[in-house]
């Protein structure tokens, strides 16, 4: 029995928050970490993201089981790899290199999954497209790197730390598929959340970044940021993109990977300022090339 189509303007809204939204989140980083440290700013826009998440899942769900504690361990290891590994090397990284600059470096995310699911029991060894996509979009990081690291853009040690974490999220995007998770799709992305605020909370503790944070030094850019990132980048963005995963193919989704750099890109140059050089340019359209084939592949049939 085949679902009813939803309407197109509630499609337009969803695609809308995902391309755009999502592609302005970097800008936001930025801004949020000019006067909060990178580590307890993430820690926030986790665990009140996470918050609202679970309080509307367990309201929306009556008969909602809480959590156990297999899937509180699922929920630490994928919440170490995407909101550690990725979102926090992200917002460290942001204190000194271009949101849109970032933003590619992360694009290059979509290139990691294939080669992280081949390890998987189940998993297939990536198409010669696939690969060839990998090797080109490396390369354009590299362009990158070329084309910015004279002018201060992006040095080498920048773009290696930005290309692990796009590394780290592809993993955890991986881990979600042999790890216990909730079957409430909300719950299940509240957890990792709030796993990854907790242990972000550490590192920032452990690092100094808590004892050095006077509120009365945070600037109303940077709180602004923040709670952008935390009711659209997390909260309203992360509930259109579980929807249109139920009511679209996940190849139309996936297209997201490789226009959030794009916006990102512009919103940088126009709102913030940030150089756009021609070398820049070019591999920006490297970069977004060769993750635009990699998701455009059709996805061999999954077990």
């Amino acid at each position: 029995m085949s679902a009813a189509r939803p309407p197109a303007a509630e499609l337009v809204a969803a695609f809308a928050a995902i391309y755009f939204v999502w592609g302005s989140t970097f800008l936001a980083i930025r801004y949020a970490v000019e006067t909060i440290p990178p580590f307890a700013m993430m820690a926030g826009r986790c665990l009140l993201g996470g918050g609202i998440l679970l309080a509307f899942g367990l309201v929306r769900e009556r008969d909602l089981t809480w959590p156990t504690r297999r899937e509180w361990g699922g929920a630490v290891v994928i919440g170490v790899l995407l909101f550690v590994g990725c979102h926090g090397v992200l917002a460290y990284a942001e204190e000194k290199v271009p949101s849109g600059i970032a933003a590619l470096c992360l694009a290059t995310i979509p290139l990691f999954v294939p080669l992280l699911a081949w390890t998987l029991p189940d998993g297939r060894p990536p198409s010669r497209r696939r690969v060839g996509a990998f090797v080109v979009g490396f390369a354009g990081v590299a362009l990158l790197v070329v084309s910015q690291g004279t002018s201060g853009g992006l040095h080498p040690a920048d773009a290696f730390l930005l290309v692990g974490s796009a590394l780290s999220w592809a993993a955890g995007t991986v881990a979600t598929r042999v790890v216990a998770v909730p079957r409430s799709p909300v719950v299940g992305a509240a957890m990792p959340l709030l796993a990854g605020g907790v242990i972000l909370t550490a590192v920032a503790a452990g690092s100094g970044e808590l004892s050095s944070l006077h509120l009365a030094d945070v600037s109303a850019r940077s709180i602004g940021g923040l709670a952008y990132l935390v009711v659209f980048g997390t909260v309203l963005t992360f509930s259109a993109y579980m929807w249109l995963l139920r009511v679209v193919a996940p190849a139309r989704v996936a297209t997201y990977a490789f226009v959030n750099p794009a916006v990102a890109v512009v919103l940088g140059w126009a709102v913030a300022g940030e150089s756009l050089t021609a070398g820049a340019v070019v591999a920006s359209a490297v970069i977004v090339a060769a993750v635009a084939v990699a998701v455009s592949e059709r996805e061999r049939a999954r077990a």
